[in-house]
């Protein structure tokens, strides 16, 4: 006996095993001949199974029964629909158990329309055929039809419920198979045997045979879809209303979470990948909600944007007109549109454009605030330069126009001073003095013209690039006392006090620098002092600091304000622009002092307060080794 179990045992696994690689090959064959070969075999194996389920048992011990048909056909028929359910569709799932359900209910029509035929009419039977088959019990073939449709609505839910609990194919597939086939044992032994005496041996080989099937079956189908048709599994949650159209409450309610779950893993995968800030409020204005791109942009992490944490990156400036602006756009159900900066933590700005809308709900009730913000950094950078270019170039034609009114000015006091004077000496009765005198004055206003034509060449030349350094042996000591003498009388003559102070010793006082460009910054500092002295003094001299000297001219005039000091050294610019005629004057001798002092390698500055006087100095190498810089 022990050898007539095993021998049938493991003819029924060969058999499993062909009807299974039968199955496999169509379904891995159906890109190329399709799923049609697949659905009639499976409608051969119900018409196979029909017959055998209810006429043929094999005894493999004295207590086991076992139906071909219905252990292994049938069985693999299941597993057939959970395969096409997990690689195909659930639409195509519903197909073929609409068209195995329907084969089944023909099958039965047919056999008893024939076996109607077979009894009533006188037939012919040449070959001598067996009619038994004919005599099927047809209530076995309904309630076989019945238990398939139950058992395919069975295998869909059972495998997307067991699926929520563990990601192992395998058991995936054995324990939904199990309970589905534990399923049609009990309840085809019931509907189909109930009126037999040994119905529990019935229902005991059932449980046994299909249970055993169905982990056979398992092994196979999980090897063939790991290693052949690799499956991934993705909850979708069209398929069980797709197979089975109506849905309880709580299965529409299970459907509908998965729907929200997969628009919530959409809608983060869209936020992550968007190129500007993203952020969500209550309609409180308290943040939610905020991505990675916010962050970046802010400065700030996610967790502490949220609620009002996101204001601590708003720059301390625009933070009440941003609270304000979104306080009134909500109060009118508008947009909220503004442009602020952030200042993040390392001191640096970024400049945003945020906008915000109202999100309602089906009541057109406002629920809360989406919004973006986009970095603008670059554009307003831009943005402010072109401005502070505006600005320049305003100013600068401002100043031009102020320069030419001042020239015309300047020219003309001069030229009326010498056209004046030339009249008067045509005067007959003029002493020799008076004669003397107008001649002087006439001189003084040539000198003064030729300062001023000299002073628009030399900025001119400098702005074309046209000047160039000439060095050659000087002696400090020499020329600064040069300087003092020429400029000596004009400080007598205003009142003022002229003092100058030297540094270096006779030996060290020879220097190779441009003589011409030294006398000229000097000159111009000099001068500048004078004209805006009227009382005190004015000190100039040098000082030996390291590798430079460093040359000063300090006076005790009205002073020059803070807002100022920068831009005396621009071109046409005076320190009180406001009564450019009060004192004389082209306003370039500052800015060609400054382009002479760096075309030496040096830099010039000042320092001064309002009404206390100012001190001008500038640096020039100490090269006593004859060089040329070009």
């Amino acid at each position: 006996m022990n050898t007539l179990i095993f021998y049938q045992i493991l003819v029924f696994l060969f058999q499993g095993f062909v009807v299974v690689f039968l199955i496999l090959l169509l379904f891995r064959l159906r890109t190329i001949i399709g799923l049609g070969v697949l659905f009639t075999s499976l409608g051969l194996f119900q018409f196979v199974q029909v017959f055998m389920a209810s006429t043929l048992y094999f005894k493999i011990s004295e207590t086991i029964v076992i139906s071909p048909g219905s252990s292994v056909l049938f069985s693999a028929t299941l597993f057939a629909i959970l395969l096409i359910y997990i690689k195909e569709d659930a639409i195509t799932a519903r197909k073929l158990t609409y068209a195995l359900v329907i084969a089944n209910i023909v099958l039965c029509f047919l056999l008893l329309a024939f076996r109607m035929n077979v009894e009533e009419a006188h037939s012919y039977n040449p070959f001598n055929i067996s009619t038994d088959f004919f005599y099927t019990n047809v209530l076995v073939l309904f309630v076989g039809t019945g238990v398939l449709y139950l058992d395919a609505i069975l295998i869909i839910f059972l495998y997307e419920f067991i699926s929520k609990h563990t990601s192992n194919l395998f058991l995936r597939i054995m324990f939904t198979m199990i309970l589905v086939l534990s399923f049609d044992a009990i309840f085809f032994a019931l509907g189909s045997l109930w009126y037999f005496k040994d119905l529990q041996k019935f229902l005991l080989s059932g449980l046994l045979s299909k249970g055993f099937m169905a982990i056979f079956y398992s092994i196979i189908f999980t090897i063939y879809l790991k290693y052949f048709e690799k499956e991934i599994y993705r909850a979708n949650y069209h398929n069980f209303k797709d197979v089975f159209h109506s849905l309880t409450y709580k299965q529409k309610f299970e459907v509908a979470e998965k729907a929200i779950q997969l628009t919530e893993s959409r809608f983060h995968t869209l936020t992550n990948l968007v190129p500007v800030g993203i952020f969500m409020t209550h309609t409180d204005g308290k943040t939610i909600f905020v991505n990675p791109k916010w962050s970046t942009i802010s400065g700030l992490s996610q967790e502490e944007a949220l609620n009002d944490g996101w204001l601590n990156a708003v720059h301390p400036e625009d933070r009440k007109k941003l609270k304000q602006g979104w306080y009134d756009a909500a109060n009118k159900r508008k947009t909220s549109d503004a442009e602020y900066r952030f200042l993040k933590s390392d001191g640096s700005i970024t400049w945003v454009l945020g906008r915000a809308i109202p999100e309602y709900n089906e009541n057109q009730q406002i629920i809360g605030y989406v919004g973006t913000i986009t970095d603008i950094t670059e554009i307003k950078l831009y943005e402010i330069e072109l401005n502070r270019l505006k600005e320049k170039a305003e100013e600068s034609d401002r100043l031009k126009s102020a320069f030419l009114a001042n020239m015309s000015h300047e020219i003309r006091t001069p030229m009326n001073g010498i056209l004046g004077l030339a009249e008067l000496l045509n005067e007959p009765k003029l002493s020799g003095d008076e004669q003397q005198l107008y001649l002087d004055l006439i001189k003084e206003s040539g000198i003064r013209m030729l300062n001023i034509m000299r002073d628009i060449i030399d900025i001119s030349r400098i702005a074309a690039d046209q000047v160039k350094v000439h060095i050659e042996e000087v002696d400090i000591n020499k020329q600064t006392k040069y300087l003092f003498k020429l400029f000596k009388p004009q400080t007598d003559n205003k009142g003022i006090v002229l003092s100058l102070s030297q540094d270096l010793l006779a030996e060290d006082v020879i220097i190779n620098t441009d003589k011409e460009k030294l006398n000229a910054i000097l000159s111009y500092l000099i001068k500048n002092a004078i004209k805006y002295t009227n009382e005190g003094g004015i000190e100039f001299g040098y000082l030996k600091e390291k590798e430079n000297l460093q040359f000063y001219v300090k006076d005790t005039g009205m002073g020059i304000p803070k807002d100022r000091q920068k831009a005396i050294f621009e071109r046409f610019v005076q320190a009180d622009t406001e009564d450019r005629y009060a004192l004389e004057g082209t306003g370039l001798g500052l800015s060609i002092a400054k382009a002479y002092v760096e075309m030496l390698t040096g830099k010039i500055w000042l320092e001064s307060k309002k009404g206390k006087g100012s001190t001008f100095y500038f640096t020039i190498p100490y090269i006593k080794d004859f060089q040329t810089i070009v």
